[in-house]
Order: structure tokens, then sequence, then C-alpha cells
């Protein structure tokens, strides 16, 4: 008996003091392939809203995976693709407060030390109906408990917002916008079927002063439908149009025009980059020439980002779906 307890003492004491059945996160897997262009997630829920973070090379954009969280949350990717290397997620209904929340379009500072993005609440029937619609700057790694919280209904006397789209941080440390408005459609089909869904208006670029919470429409910025940062602290917009526009101290110079209708632009290496509503493409125009082109995707195209150099991400949806069906993120090169 006593020759059994000194064996089992001696197994005990080799197996050292790990919790019983305690899991071991694998370490950080690189993109499966480096082939251009190529696919950056593989989630089965639904990835939006890229923004690329150059100095940690990284984008931050919009995540929501059913298995792993109900509602869209901030996740953070390598640029060259990989495992995820950040997910934050809002907070949960409660008893005293059932109304579900939503995390979209996240853009990290330059130092990486805050987010700014989209914070709406909506009771769970009525996702598409938000109680509140907030453009939000806090801390990266606790975005639940923001610096900056404004509510977008109430804060532009020159038009009705309740929505964003593409926040991006400028060198002087505010956070640029495309200020929207989110309507609530119903289609119906023939006989009794009714799909519900929002349509999205642009109204202008907007832009939130972190430091005295002042949210201003931008001189230059107004009725555009797309816009991008530049590579200074000029900006670029498309109007109904198709003429893309550069604005530079609020002075407004057009650099061209697209051939197709389009929704989303990026500013990639000194070309633009523009997403196109009829067809899955993207059309690249060259604004000191007017040289332009289109790149064949493998599906519609909603938003893109610059991602360095050459390279820019986009938002595909895996299919022409009415009212759209899931995206995933897939990095390209413009020739």
């Amino acid at each position: 008996m006593r020759a059994r307890l000194v064996l089992f003492l001696a197994i005990a004491a080799a197996c050292g003091h790990e919790a019983a059945w305690s899991p071991v996160a694998p370490p950080p897997a690189g993109p499966p392939t480096t082939a251009m262009p190529r696919r950056l997630t593989y989630n089965t829920g639904d990835d939006r809203s890229p923004a690329f973070w150059p100095a940690g090379s990284a984008i931050a954009f919009s995540r929501y995976d059913p298995v792993e969280s109900a509602q869209p949350c901030i996740a953070v990717l390598p640029v060259e693709g990989g495992t995820l290397t950040a997910m934050r997620c809002p907070p949960p209904p409660s008893p005293a407060d059932t109304f579900v929340s939503t995390w979209t379009s996240p853009a990290l500072s330059p130092d990486g030390r805050r987010v700014a993005f989209h914070w709406s609440r909506s009771a769970s029937a009525a996702a598409l109906g938000p109680w509140t619609s907030e453009i939000v700057v806090a801390p990266v790694d606790s975005p639940r408990a923001p610096i900056v919280r404004l509510p977008l209904q109430e804060s532009f006397p020159q038009a009705y917002v309740n929505s964003l789209a593409k926040p991006a941080w400028t060198a002087s440390g505010t956070v640029r916008f495309l200020a929207t408005i989110d309507s609530i459609v119903k289609v119906k089909g023939g006989g009794a079927e009714r799909y519900t869904d929002t349509f999205t208006v642009a109204r202008f670029v907007a832009e939130l002063d972190p430091a005295t919470g002042a949210l201003t429409q931008v001189a230059g910025g107004d009725s555009a439908i797309a816009w991008t940062p530049g590579a200074s602290n000029d900006f670029w917009t498309v109007r109904e149009s198709a003429r893309l526009i550069q604005v530079a101290g609020g002075t407004v110079t057009e650099r061209g025009a697209f051939t197709h209708p389009i929704a989303d632009i990026a500013l990639v290496n000194g070309l633009v980059v523009a997403t196109l509503t009829d067809t899955a493409a993207v059309e690249w125009l060259d604004p000191t020439n007017g040289n332009h082109g289109l790149i064949a995707m493998p599906g519609p195209v909603r938003q893109v980002s610059a991602a360095g150099g050459r390279r820019f991400v986009a938002e595909v949806e895996r299919g022409v779906v009415l009212f759209g069906a899931p995206a995933n993120l897939w990095l390209y090169e413009v020739p």
C-alpha cells in the first residue's frame, strides 16, 4: 500500500500543476496561400466594412459569427490573412436592458489605442429599426466603455442622419465618416411574399472631434454618395453623376468620371477603386490621365479599403441574392 502511495505521488508531481482538461490555444497561423488575389476570411456568417490600419498592417472589420456571437462584433485580422488578432463583442442583453447592440464600421486610430465605430441598439424583434444610433470612440481593448458617444439623430440640424459608413482617422486626430440615413423598406412580391430590408441614403461627409465632442459637416463633402480619405488631409467623393471629386481645404475639383454607377471608393496607390452597383466587378480610375479598367470579382462588392501599396481589401458577397448575401473579405491588387 505504501509503495502504491509513493508511486501515485511521484506521478502527480510529474504531471505539473495545470488545470484538468485545460485547452491549449494553437499558435497563430499565417495565410493559407500568398497568391493574389486571395480570400482572407472564411466566416460562415458575415464579414463587412473593412478598414486598413497602416501602422499595424491589419484590417479592422465588422464580423457576425453565428457560432461565436449572436451580434456583429469588431474583429482585427493581419492584412496578409491568417488568424484573428482580436475580436471584441457588444454586451449581451440583460433583464434590465433587453435591447440588442450592434457594432459596425470600425476604424483603428493611427496609434492603435482607440477605435471609432457605429453602435446601434434595437429591440431583438426589430433589428432593422434601431432605438439608438451613435458614433463612438473607445479604447480598443474595451469598446464597451466609450470615451465619446454621440447620438447621430440629434447632431446635425441641416439633415436627419441615423447611421454612418467608412469612418477614418485624420492626421489631426479627428474622425471623418459618411453620414447616412437608413430607411426600412418592405417589398411585396407576387402572392403573400414580403421582404424587409434597409435602404441606405448617403447625405454628406461629416467629422467628429473626440477632444471636444463636436460633430460637423465637412466643407465640400455635401451630396456625396461615397468617400475615401486622400493622401494628406484632402479627401475624395463621388456624387450621383458618378463624377470623381477631390476636396482639399474646402475647394472642390472634378477629377474624371466612372463609367458605371458606383457605391463606394478607395484611394489605392494613386488610383481610385470603385465598387459597381450593376456588376460583380470593381472599376479603377487614374485621376491624372483618365485611364480606367475593370477587375472581375467572385461576387458583388459592397465596400473597398486601401491595404498598402497597390493592394485593396474588398467586401465580396457570396452570391447574387435579393437584398444581398453574406460577405467575406478578399485581398486584391490594382494594375
